[in-house]
């Protein structure tokens, strides 16, 4: 079967049944080491698939390191080292190099991470491949798989700014390929999740949608999403209105935002957003864990969630 009609997550089901066993379904790979886990993960950009036309090399670059350490921010951990692995044209301009590598020294700089080398070679596209190494007190880890019944679903800060970006882009307004590349690593989000004893989380590399189906394909666990409690970025809400774009669709089903989905207990629920907020830390309540599917809670009725979220290869 073609990839176009497997999909990205069906296909790596078929790479786990090659090598006859699992590996743990997290945003990192983990591995014991002393008193903590060394966190190892990675993640690749290509020139067609990421890369809008227009956009920056520092911004390219800048965009490459933070999809990378956003992993690592998803487990709870703190990023250590960097290594890249870059394929270009031969008549890429040097000087576009010599952006990009601006662009992840500032990314890497801003979260003290230090970059131990990699690699670079001559292909037809630009495709960009980050391995990002790191730690978290075993304690402290966080494993999207521990959601449990009856907690609820929260974000950290808001949703739909990128997808937002993505639209003025394809339309040609100003801004836009700049703004879809505007990302963060949530790390300091992850940090104080994983001191304050939240078991389960994972960035949001591919949509609401598409996390909560991967959450449920491995737990059998549901979610429920309040329509009316989606964060929505100011900029995501004037793009809906003007384009005619449902709220729902640029805030849960659209890839490229890195904020944090986590669960917590009910009742834990308002203290730990207060005190996040005392930490400049924004955080909000958007469904619960029940049942065993996925519904949209919106004027009142359940509606089942069909939508995929962003997915390499899947053709909608």
């Amino acid at each position: 079967m073609r990839l176009d009609r497997l999909g990205e997550r069906a296909a790596i089901g078929r790479i786990r049944s090659v090598y006859g066993y699992g590996w743990p379904d997290s945003d990192c790979s983990f591995i014991p080491f002393g008193s903590k886990y060394m966190l190892i993960t990675t993640d690749s950009i290509a020139e067609h698939t990421h890369v809008p036309k227009g956009a920056r090399a520092e911004n390219v670059g800048y965009f490459f390191a933070a999809v990378n350490l956003s992993d690592i921010a998803a487990m709870g951990g703190t990023p250590r080292y960097f290594m890249e692995a870059l394929v270009l044209p031969r008549k890429t301009e040097s000087r576009y190099l010599e952006g990009v590598q601006r662009g992840i020294k500032r990314c890497l700089d801003r979260y003290g991470v230090r970059l131990i080398g990699g690699d670079l070679k001559q292909g037809t596209e630009m495709v960009m491949t980050g391995i990002a190494i790191g730690d978290v007190d075993r304690e402290r880890m966080m494993l999207r798989t521990k959601v449990r019944t009856g907690e609820m679903l929260c974000v950290t800060g808001m949703l739909g700014r990128n997808a937002a970006g993505y639209q003025m882009w394809k339309t040609g307004r100003s801004g836009g390929a700049r703004i879809l590349l505007d990302i963060e690593p949530h790390l300091k989000e992850g940090r104080f999740l994983s001191a304050n004893g939240i078991a389960a989380a994972m960035d949001l590399s591919d949509g609401v949608y598409s996390a909560i189906e991967q959450i449920n394909a491995s737990t059998g666990k549901g979610f429920e999403i309040f329509h009316d409690s989606i964060p929505a970025d100011p900029l995501a809400a004037r793009v809906s209105q003007s384009m005619g774009i449902a709220i729902e669709d640029l805030c849960l089903n659209f890839g490229g935002e890195y904020c944090l989905m986590f669960t917590v207990p009910a009742p834990r629920a308002a203290k730990l957003i207060s005190d996040a907020a005392l930490r400049g830390i924004s955080i909000s309540v958007i469904g619960r864990v029940y049942g065993k599917r996925n519904v949209l809670v919106k004027d009142g009725k359940c509606r089942p969630i069909s939508k995929r979220g962003y997915e390499h290869f899947y053709r909608k």
